[in-house]
């Protein structure tokens, strides 16, 4: 017969508050949307305009501490117990780990992106726009935005999460990264706190990208076949991609997300492979090689380039969005990459996190977007919208019909993916199970889509951006703070086991001693 305690399936106290206060945002924004629109605006202004450098260096700060993970004596430890061994594939834990971050984010940016710079140089280049010089820049930049200091966000957060919950038997709670800071507090106050905020980190994070790509499905259909859904079109595609991926993450991780993990891999290798054969190969591998120079040639004076005497926003508008975008997903994606990473190494996924997506995003972008840049669709994108761009780009390859049916099934399944493993982390985040229960899953999935939903209703690509930035402001901290610890629990971890591994020398040594006969000493 169970327990009271052993029929618990979640933290009361997490959960209701977390869903007290998201259903209280949705009401909030139905009822009095421009409230909503005003408060979210004056948090973009405040923290861009107030703090943009201190996202450039804690991304900077993260870049290193990672390298430093990977490459030093600390990439051997195990994360998990001597025995443990991976539970995935190699391809399946990629595909997994590659498209529940930022995977969703590149078929969107991946070609509006070097297409946007093409025609409005940053200022960090500057030059005449549309020229083979601010073509070089554009794609440099947006290698810049989609790189290391992405991926680095993930990759630390991940490790002493993974760390803590494998070799401590620590809940798989965002607050079990903080072990190493706080200790056993976390079992405390403190986190819960630290929970209740990683789940609003984790809405803010995927209403950005569930906006971002029902606008794109819905200038799709509008661009390629001349369907348009009306006012209510944005609403309906959530709502269908929001039945979707709450039925897959009902149905848990290994039937749902891997599935499709290895499913949209597949097609997007695909994809990337026809438009480099089929578009302008030879001018998109010189872009790419090109661009991969320059990216690091001027990595370090990019990250930290405030933009100084430029007028308006663009370091807000852009580097810090997407800084600020990766931490409010960095919750919840690396609690799903710790979940999947059991048996592995520190240095190999650190590797898989950091320098694996980078390459990829680094092809993606070179082939999509400079095929974009080739074919100059920057008309497109003004007249339509920067979601219009992959569309356009089809329109200039052969086979358009087929390709734009890949495309919407890329760009619908690469977001699911996404959207099955920030339903299941949260559920981890207020239950602290490995496995959270199927209702309390199902029950994140439609908070989700009900928060995207709203949240796009504003009808605008700043509302949907700022939402992300709002809700990332708190995660530079933690993340510096969690840096340090990472490094703390790792070099007492080690000092831990030199010493036991000196005792039991020692015990050996002196168990020899006690049964060595006396004549062997003697002689």
């Amino acid at each position: 017969m169970k327990t009271e305690e052993s029929k618990k399936t979640y933290d009361p106290f997490v959960f209701w508050v977390s869903a007290s206060i998201t259903i209280g945002f949705v009401v909030w924004s139905i009822f009095l949307p421009e409230s909503m629109n005003t408060v979210i605006n004056a948090v973009f202004g405040w923290t861009t305009g107030n703090w943009g450098w201190l996202y450039l260096i804690t991304a900077f700060v993260l870049v290193g501490g990672c390298v430093v993970l990977m490459l030093g004596r600390f990439g051997r430890i195990k994360l998990g117990l001597p025995g443990d061994e991976p539970e995935f594939s190699d391809f399946s834990w990629f595909a997994m780990l590659f498209g529940s971050a930022i995977a969703a984010g590149i078929v969107f940016w991946g070609p509006a992106e070097p297409a946007y710079h093409f025609m409005n140089p940053p200022p960090f280049f500057g030059g005449e726009a549309k020229t083979a010089e601010a073509g070089a820049n554009a794609m440099t930049y947006s290698f810049f935005h989609w790189g290391l200091s992405a991926w680095a966000i993930f990759a630390m957060l991940t490790i002493p999460l993974a760390h803590a919950c494998y070799t401590k038997g620590l809940p798989f709670k965002f607050s079990s990264a903080f072990y190493y800071v706080l200790g056993d507090r976390i079992h405390g106050i403190w986190g819960k706190v630290l929970d209740i905020f990683s789940v609003f980190a984790t809405l803010g994070g995927l209403a950005t990208t569930t906006g971002l790509v029902a606008l794109q499905l819905s200038s799709g259909l509008k661009f390629q076949y001349g369907v348009e859904l009306g006012p209510w079109g944005i609403y309906i595609i959530i709502g269908i991609l929001t039945a979707i991926f709450t039925l897959a993450v009902y149905t848990g991780i290994e039937k749902g997300v891997k599935l499709i993990g290895d499913v949209n891999m597949w097609v997007f290798v695909g994809v990337w492979f026809f438009v480099l054969i089929f578009g302008p190969t030879i001018f998109l591998i010189n872009l790419t090689t090109n661009a991969m120079g320059q990216y690091l040639l001027y990595f370090l004076p990019m990250s930290l380039y405030t933009a100084p005497g430029v007028e308006g926003n663009w370091i807000g508008s852009w580097t810090v969005f997407y800084w600020a975008w990766w931490m409010s997903w960095a919750p919840f994606v690396a609690v799903f990459i710790a979940r999947i990473s059991k048996g592995r190494s520190i240095r190999q996924t650190v590797a898989a996190t950091l320098l694996l997506p980078t390459l990829g995003d680094f092809l993606w972008y070179g082939v999509i977007g400079g095929t974009g840049i080739k074919f100059d669709v920057t008309g497109t994108l003004q007249e339509h919208g920067v979601e219009s761009a992959i569309f356009a780009i089809a329109q200039n390859l052969p086979m358009t019909g087929v390709l734009s049916i890949f495309l919407f099934f890329l760009i619908t399944t690469f977001f699911l993916t996404s959207a099955n493993s920030a339903a299941m982390s949260l559920a981890m985040f207020v239950s602290g199970h490995e496995t959270p229960s199927r209702n309390l899953r199902a029950f994140w999935g439609i908070a989700l889509g009900s928060v995207a939903a709203v949240l796009a209703g504003a009808g605008s690509l700043k509302a949907i951006q700022t939402a992300s930035i709002a809700a990332a402001f708190p995660m530079m901290f933690l993340l510096l703070l969690v840096t340090y610890g990472t490094f703390k629990g790792l070099i007492q971890g080690e000092a831990a086991n030199d010493l036991s591994s000196s005792t039991t020398q020692a015990e050996t040594v002196a168990s020899k001693e006690e049964t060595t006969p006396a004549a062997s000493l003697i002689e």
